[in-house]
C-alpha cells in the first residue's frame, strides 16, 4: 500500500525531504516532548536505510522533513529533480519500503520507470 510520493524539488535532492505532514500524523508517532524519528526503510535492491524524520518546535503546522541519512540515498540512488519518490507500507504494517521513478519519454510520452 502507497503511503505517499513525492516528485523532488532542488531542495529533496540537495538539502531534505519535505515530507507530508498527513503521512506523519498517521503513520509515525513522536513521542511526547520529541521533535524526531529515526525510522529504516527497504529499498528494490533490499538495502536498509535509516531516515530521521524531524519537524519544527514552535508553530503549529510541524512541516516533517527527512534529515539524516536522506542525502546519502539520494547520491546511492543519483536521484534528480523531478524524479519520484515512493513511501509503501506492506499489510503487516512492520516493513516500509522506498522506491525511485523516474520519467522517460517513449515515443513521445512520459512513462515512470523504477530506478535501480
Amino acid at each position: 500500500m502507497e503511503l505517499c510520493s513525492k516528485v523532488l524539488t532542488s531542495t529533496d535532492v540537495g538539502v531534505r525531504l519535505s515530507f507530508p505532514t498527513a503521512t506523519m500524523r498517521k503513520h509515525f508517532r513522536l513521542e511526547e516532548g520529541t521533535q524526531s524519528l529515526d525510522f529504516q526503510v527497504r529499498d528494490n535492491h533490499g538495502k536498509v536505510w535509516t531516515f530521521r524524520l524531524y519537524t519544527r518546535k514552535k508553530d503549529g503546522h510541524p512541516k516533517p522533513v527527512l534529515t539524516k541519512g536522506w542525502i546519502d540515498f539520494v547520491k546511492w540512488k543519483d536521484m534528480r529533480v523531478g524524479d519520484k519518490v515512493i513511501f509503501l507500507v506492506h499489510e503487516s504494517r512492520d516493513q516500509l519500503e522506498i522506491r525511485v521513478q523516474r520519467n522517460i519519454k517513449l515515443l513521445g510520452q512520459g512513462h515512470w520507470a523504477d530506478l535501480y
